[in-house]
């Protein structure tokens, strides 16, 4: 990422990990297993090239932004990425359960995506920052 990327509204991206969470939860709900590779493919977008190209902020800036005031608050957009990038890193696992026919062990992982979005969501405590930080003090 550049220097000059700039910083993320903390409601877009609390918006964000909210639809990861509730798209997550309905599939499992509904039995629609295919919604994990999918889900992946699109956030896995925001994780290869930033939260620029995150489809679920471009839909927030495009269409919620402009009828909101100003955002008071911001996330950085490392954050934003690393989150992204714990996603798919968990719904890549999940899709390969899937492929390998372990549907159960693929709901589970992507259930635990879903808290994981659901914590972000909700509290703004991002666990893709508490693991890279973790992985950092290893090496």
């Amino acid at each position: 990422m550049t220097p000059e990327t700039p910083p993320v509204d903390s409601r877009a991206d609390r918006t964000s990990q909210g639809v990861v969470a509730v798209v997550l939860l309905a599939a499992f709900v509904f039995g629609q297993i295919w919604v994990v590779p999918v889900l992946a493919v699109l956030v896995g977008v925001g994780a290869a090239f930033g939260p620029a190209a995150n489809p679920f902020l471009r839909l927030f800036s495009a269409f919620i932004a402009p009828r909101i005031p100003s955002p008071s608050t911001f996330e950085d957009p490392e954050t934003v990425r690393v989150q992204d990038v714990l996603a798919v890193a968990l719904l890549g696992a999940a899709t390969l359960a899937v492929l390998i026919s372990l549907n159960v062990v693929a709901w589970i992982v992507a259930l635990v995506e879903a808290g994981v979005a659901a914590t972000a969501a909700t509290t703004a405590v991002h666990v893709g920052v508490a693991v890279r930080d973790r992985i950092r003090r290893r090496a």
